[in-house]
């Protein structure tokens, strides 16, 4: 049948499109199978095929030598096939079959389970989505490094979190599959999208109090030349619990729905990254701060400032203790971060104001006390 099927091909066209069939049927009567792979891979992106066809090429051809090639390739092969057929039901039939036959192999295995998550997705099918992805995270676990699998599940985990609004989650997926992809290879419209999406992530994601590995990445800068490039500056605000930069901004955060539905959440939360950010810059020996200093850097009153700091306590964000009686709050932690170059400059500064203290120290010891330094 794959023979017949080669032959018709040659006599159906003529030219360059003609002797790529030949080169085909050569690849494939040599059983040459790697180098038929790569070739075929060529092919299911070409025009020839843009409309149909796809079907019949599987059908008829690949099918015939599904085992003796490399069965992530054939898994690729397969997912551009199953983009061609006629319903999602029928799609996702055909990628279930194609599951089967490559269970031996897990990388294979997890790309098409991460295409039948992504289907179900499509139909809505939230419980099926979320058992396939299970399967494929158990096995993700063999695989050694970090592979184009990582990326697809990633991917379509993402997706499945940003369809049920678990906004922490999409976060956390959503950067894993960047750092599994050059973002180079996605069009600028998904570059704008992800990044679009990501940044709404992380101001209203429950948990999400360090947006430094966001703000680091590339991706962001796909937002900069366009009508959403106020989000860049909202995320270095709330990096910084910066309030009066929150509120300047208010205009631009307002009119996006998301963000305007959950105004006491975005409040909620860079008052707290005001708080961590005064223990931040606080040096070590003066983090013992008054109630009326954490009020008027957080824009709270002084009776709130107790509730502030316990539910800073309690989400792990600083430790320490509150001395009701004196009206402080004695922290000796803040959460570590990711830090911008306005934070790391400030840390610079930090150091080099402990460096002169140590040497002035190091100054009087060897005045008041020569003898304990030995030249």
């Amino acid at each position: 049948m794959a023979a017949a099927y080669l032959e018709s091909q040659i006599a159906k066209h003529a030219g360059e499109t003609a002797e790529l069939w030949q080169e085909v049927e050569t690849l494939y009567t040599r059983k040459l199978w790697h180098q038929l792979t790569q070739k075929l891979l060529e092919m299911v992106q070409q025009p020839m095929f843009a409309d149909d066809g796809l079907v019949q090429l599987y059908e008829q051809f690949i099918s015939d030598f599904a085992s003796k090639i490399n069965q992530v390739s054939y898994v690729h092969l397969c997912l551009v096939v199953a983009t061609q057929i006629e319903t999602p039901e029928q799609a996702l039939e055909f990628l279930g079959n194609i599951k089967n036959q490559v269970t031996a192999d897990t990388a294979a295995t997890v790309l098409v389970q991460a295409a039948i998550a992504e289907l179900h997705l499509r139909l809505n099918h939230e419980s099926e989505c979320q058992a396939q992805l299970r399967e494929a995270e158990k096995l993700l676990d063999q695989l050694d490094g970090v592979t184009e699998m990582h990326g697809s599940y990633y991917r379509v985990a993402a997706e499945y979190h940003k369809h049920k609004a678990n906004f922490a989650e999409f976060y956390i997926n959503a950067l894993r599959f960047l750092g599994c992809t050059d973002i180079n290879t996605l069009p600028v419209e998904d570059q704008v999208q992800r990044a679009f999406d990501l940044s709404l992530a992380a101001l209203l994601g429950e948990g999400i109090y360090n947006f430094g590995e966001l703000l680091s990445h590339d991706i962001l800068n796909a937002l900069r030349d366009t009508d959403k490039a106020w989000l860049v500056e909202l995320l270095f605000a709330f990096n910084a619990g910066d309030l009066q930069k929150f509120e300047a901004l208010d205009n631009h955060w307002k009119s996006s729905p998301d963000l305007a539905a959950n105004t006491e959440v975005l409040g909620d939360k860079i008052r707290l990254l005001a708080l961590m950010e005064l223990v931040f810059k606080s040096p070590p020996h003066m983090r013992d701060l008054k109630f009326d200093t954490i009020a008027q850097a957080a824009n709270v009153t002084e009776e709130a400032v107790e509730r502030l700091v316990m539910r800073a306590m309690a989400l792990g964000l600083v430790r320490g203790a509150i001395d009701q009686v004196e009206g402080l709050a004695k922290l000796n932690w803040v959460q570590p971060r990711v830090l911008d170059l306005q934070q790391v400059g400030a840390l610079a500064d930090r150091f080099a104001t402990w460096c002169e203290a140590v040497n002035e120290a190091s100054q009087q010891m060897e005045l008041q006390a020569p003898e304990l330094f030995v030249q």
